[in-house]
């Protein structure tokens, strides 16, 4: 019987969060904006309906404090990334642990096929397949670990990380380094070493996470400071 999961459609709310949610994090919306419903439903030219999912969507990320019309979107500090990846680091040790224990073929499956596009997003020097590979790489733990509340926590935090790497990816001349990092990443998970698996998704973490925090756009005082 064929391993097939459901396609999940995006709602029109979760497509505006998207791009709100890239437009904050790249400064493009500065910090204390005030989210006006009406005026984002005609700047967008969609109902009122799909502006407040996505401000809803946004309030349980942190990317935006407040309710009603006192809704103001909220850039993410270094402190919140560090918060974030160490959350993220977690939730990847476990998941990975148990994939390993019960699906590593499977995993071992998936993880080949997240390197392919990973490796053709390099070679066409494209940063956002290689995010999208990126994702596809790490989500492939919680799909095989088989733990819904795991893979819920995943799916909570994941847009904010995506919105985080597409941001730094551009900002990243060179991604061989992050490819061969992936690439040993699955040759330890495919071999079934666990020690080794968790000391180097440590650092392949805390590696993403300096990059991350590079990406955050200066606030205005650090502008105005800047030579």
């Amino acid at each position: 019987m064929l391993d097939v999961r459901p396609i999940r459609v995006e709602s029109l709310g979760e497509k505006l969060a998207t791009e709100l949610r890239r437009r904050i994090i790249v400064g493009d919306v500065p910090s204390g904006t005030r989210l006006v419903e009406e005026e984002l439903a005609d700047s967008f030219q969609v109902s009122r309906g799909p502006v407040r999912d996505a401000i809803r969507i946004l309030r349980s990320e942190g990317l935006v404090t407040g309710s009603g019309r006192s809704a103001v979107t909220r850039s993410l500090s270094e402190a919140d990334i560090d918060e974030l990846m160490a959350l993220r680091e977690a939730f990847e040790l476990l998941a990975v642990e148990r994939a390993i224990a019960v699906r590593r073929e499977v995993l071992a499956r998936d993880l080949r096929v997240a390197l392919v596009d990973m490796d053709a997003a390099l070679a066409a020097r494209d940063s956002s397949a290689f995010t999208t590979a990126d994702l596809r790489f790490h989500s492939a733990f919680f799909a095989a670990a088989g733990l819904t509340r795991l893979s819920v926590l995943w799916d909570q935090f994941r847009p904010t990380i995506e919105g985080l790497l597409h941001a730094s990816g551009k900002r990243l001349a060179d991604l061989a380094p992050s490819a061969r990092e992936h690439h040993d990443l699955a040759a330890l998970i495919t071999a079934g070493k666990v020690a080794e698996v968790r000391a180097e998704l440590h650092r392949h973490l805390q590696t993403t996470c300096s990059r991350l925090r590079s990406a955050i756009p200066p606030t205005p005082v650090q502008r105005e400071n800047q030579p």
